[in-house]
C-alpha cells in the first residue's frame, strides 16, 4: 500500500495558485516599540486622530503600558505645570 499524496502535480499547483491570488485578510502591522514610545512621550493633544486610536488599541492589549502611560503623563504634567 503506497503512502503519500496520490494526486497530480497540476492539482497541487492550482491549489497554491488559488491561495496566492485570493485576497487575504488585511491587517495592519503592529507599530514598532519606538513609535509607541513616541506616542506615549508626546503631549496627548499633539497626536493625530489616527495616532490616538492606534495608541488606544495598543494600551487596551497591554495593561502595563497603559499604567506606564499614566505615570509618564502625570510626570510630564508635574514638570510643565509646577
Amino acid at each position: 500500500m503506497p503512502l503519500g499524496y496520490q494526486g497530480s502535480y497540476q492539482r497541487v499547483r492550482a491549489y497554491f495558485r488559488e491561495k496566492r491570488l485570493s485576497p487575504g485578510p488585511v491587517t495592519a502591522r503592529p507599530p514598532s516599540p519606538r513609535v509607541v514610545a513616541g506616542w506615549i512621550l508626546r503631549r496627548p493633544e499633539t497626536l493625530t486622530e489616527t495616532e490616538r486610536l492606534r495608541l488606544k488599541a495598543v494600551l487596551v492589549h497591554c495593561p502595563e503600558l497603559d499604567a506606564l502611560t499614566g505615570h509618564v503623563r502625570s510626570f510630564g504634567q508635574m514638570l510643565t505645570e509646577r
